[in-house]
């Protein structure tokens, strides 16, 4: 798969069928749109691709009231690389991209640029200056600039709508496995790891904190059944999210206990993928009722220990 952004993007103008959208988790219904693209990619001897921002359209658009990211773009283009896409192409939304008009986006990115020749779209697909063109412009707009429209229904898990949005509530309600059922796989933060304030390893149980950022949702306060991806390899692992409210601490912070592991990973980038809510962040009364817990704790997720090959 190659990335194809402003800069390089003349020496690639061969023909497309491009999935449009913001693509912020690739969920379910997302998927539809990349595995269509790439149908068509083959019955139609184009390229397949998917085009993409870097940034949430919204935070350009309204700084303050953009919503929470579920996706990394490391992450995503990823997530693309599996689908075996033959581009991802991904731009920023600034201000200059954010006052295209929907024709000149179609016009002057997708057509002239990107050489499209079948666009692939959610049914509420919106495009160009405020968010102003929608499925009926881009098709009328197809007679003008040659290219054809593949609208993808949505997709529904329990009679729900798949939507980002959706997914974004499940998450901080933290039902994990909900959202992961519609993400189609499990739900991550990555980070590198960074000092904190050595408790867990003064209780014996050593954790690694990933710095936070804020761009990007975090699960309701409480402790996951997680995997750590480190350098490749997985781990089993058990993560709070919150404040120790045990030590009075109160700034939040996402830590995880490695099981099995030992090594000095300050600074290193790790993925830490959420299986299950084991249960709510506790105020103990005592250091000995939180290492008790801990423990309960440690004996269920090496209950779980055949997920790391899942």
């Amino acid at each position: 798969m190659v990335i194809l952004d402003e800069y390089n993007i003349k020496k690639y103008n061969d023909k497309k069928v491009i999935a449009l959208g913001n693509f912020d988790g690739i969920h379910l219904g997302h998927q539809e749109l990349i595995k269509k693209a790439i149908e068509l990619s083959k019955v139609n001897k184009i390229s397949s691709s998917a085009f993409t921002f870097r940034q949430h359209t919204m935070k350009t658009i309204c700084e303050n009231k953009f919503p929470k990211l579920l996706i990394t773009n490391r992450k995503k283009l990823e997530e693309f690389s599996k689908f075996m896409l033959d581009y991802a192409i991904i731009y920023d939304f600034n201000k200059d991209f954010s006052l295209l008009s929907p024709e000149n986006f179609i016009k002057d990115i997708l057509i002239d640029k990107l050489n499209m020749k079948i666009a692939i779209v959610g049914e509420n697909y919106r495009f160009g200056y405020r968010a102003s063109g929608d499925i009926q412009l881009l098709k009328s707009f197809s007679k003008i600039y040659d290219y054809k429209v593949e609208v993808i229904e949505p997709v529904k898990l329990n009679e729900i709508i798949i939507s980002s949005s959706y997914i974004r509530s499940l998450i901080q309600e933290g039902k994990i496995e909900e959202a992961n059922k519609c993400l189609g796989r499990y739900f991550s933060l990555e980070g590198y790891v960074i000092s904190g304030r050595k408790v867990g390893r003064k209780l014996g149980f050593p954790t690694a904190n990933i710095s936070i950022d804020r761009d990007y949702i975090l699960p309701l306060n409480g402790v996951y059944l997680t995997k750590v991806k480190i350098l490749n390899k997985y781990f089993l692992g058990i993560t709070n999210v919150g404040i120790n409210p045990t030590f009075n601490v109160n700034n939040l912070s996402v830590e995880t206990y490695i099981i099995d592991f030992n090594k000095n990973i300050y600074g290193m980038f790790i993925e830490v993928e959420f299986i299950k809510r084991i249960r709510d962040e506790i105020k103990f009364n005592s250091e000995e009722e939180l290492i008790e817990q801990m423990k309960e704790d440690y004996i269920f997720a090496k209950s779980h220990n055949y997920i790391l090959h899942n």
